[in-house]
């Protein structure tokens, strides 16, 4: 029986408050493995192996820039980031703020 008290005092009181900053932890986190830049150029060598911020490092050489191409690429890059902001906002905001209220 304490068992069962005490899990069902943690789904209800303590997993609810924590949601707001697992998900605001999760969002950051999975962000900056996606806009990851210098550990794929390294230790993923090949044109197959390329992730999505890598294709904008493609669009540059040495002596000419493919502008037009490398701001369309960096408008579909940043989709996927700002998907998941907006689907996740409340949480994140919540997460964010929980540690600034005082009271």
């Amino acid at each position: 029986m304490q068992v069962c008290f005490y899990l069902d005092f943690r789904m209800i009181t303590i997993y609810p408050l924590l949601k707001p900053a697992i998900v605001t932890v999760v969002v950051t986190t999975s962000v900056n493995i996606f806009n990851d830049f210098v550990g794929p150029l390294y230790f993923l060598p090949g044109a197959k192996n390329i992730t999505a911020p890598l294709t904008l490092y493609s669009f540059m050489s040495q002596f000419s820039t493919q502008w037009n191409l490398l701001f369309a690429n960096v408008v579909v890059v940043s989709v996927i980031p700002l998907i998941i902001f907006i689907f996740f906002q409340r949480q994140l905001v919540a997460g964010m703020m929980g540690g600034a209220v005082k009271g």
